[in-house]
């Protein structure tokens, strides 16, 4: 079945860029704006943790009137204290039309340097959508069929308080593929919960949860074919740090 459905669309993960084109999302990229974000996966019995930075670095950095110059970069966490992996890391030049919330984020992308090892290489943007990085940092563009606001949240974020605004967006979707025995239907639903607050830079996102649930049957049902288990991944967003005078990390590419 897996590989009769190899050419359904994928379920991307969430990611820091995935509610940008929503209205009720505020979008405020500045320039030497930076944020962290812990993420915590959850699926197939297994769970997945780590800490991402995503800069906005100022004219001096490299910015410019058509670009931001943003930079992405993993970190380690030590005793509670987050620094970014020496020579590790994503440059991306990204045109600031990104304002008008239409396209794609990856097609608002003018240029991109990855950093591997302390070395920069140029590249396409066929090659960002394989760079783990930037797949789990921006690759997903997400267009819910419904749109909840409900009661405003408190998050505290570097000990302040953030009353925040708090929307649930859903999707389903239905994919299918031909089989000797039957049609396989595959129904896919995805939720996401935000709290948003518009001091926070980039999307002003405090919080986000993810649940997304695949589940699959054949029709006509058939005693011989047992369908696979319902398949369900959770994933969370904490913004645990956030600031307005960054500094470039990655230093320039000649």
């Amino acid at each position: 079945m897996l590989l009769c459905l190899s050419g359904a669309r994928p379920v991307r993960a969430l990611d820091v860029f995935t509610l940008w084109r929503q209205p009720e999302i505020p979008l405020h990229i500045a320039e030497g704006s930076w944020v962290e974000y812990r993420t915590q996966t959850m699926a197939g019995g297994r769970r997945e943790e780590g800490v991402t930075r995503i800069v906005c670095l100022d004219r001096a950095g490299g910015s410019d009137d058509d670009t931001w110059l943003l930079e992405l970069l993993p970190l380690v966490e030590e005793d509670g204290v987050t620094r970014p992996v020496e020579g590790e890391g994503v440059q991306l030049r990204v045109s600031r039309e990104l304002l008008s919330r239409e396209g794609t984020f990856l097609s608002a992308i003018v240029e991109a340097v990855q950093w591997r090892g302390g070395q920069a290489h140029k590249i396409s943007p066929e090659d960002l959508r394989e760079d783990p990085l930037v797949a789990a940092t921006l690759a997903s563009d997400f267009v819910p069929d419904l749109v909840q606001q409900k009661d405003p949240t408190t998050r505290v974020v570097q000990g302040v308080q953030f009353l925040c605004d708090q929307f649930v967006m859903s999707a389903a979707d239905t994919q299918s593929a031909d089989l000797p025995a039957g049609r396989m239907l595959q129904f896919t639903t995805r939720e996401i919960v935000a709290a948003v607050n518009a001091e926070v830079p980039f999307l002003g996102l405090t919080y986000v949860s993810e649940r997304v649930r695949a589940e699959s049957r054949l029709d006509p049902p058939s005693r011989r074919f047992k369908a696979p288990a319902p398949r369900v991944r959770v994933e969370v967003m904490e913004l645990v740090a956030y600031g307005y005078e960054s500094k470039p990390f990655l230093g320039a590419v000649d």
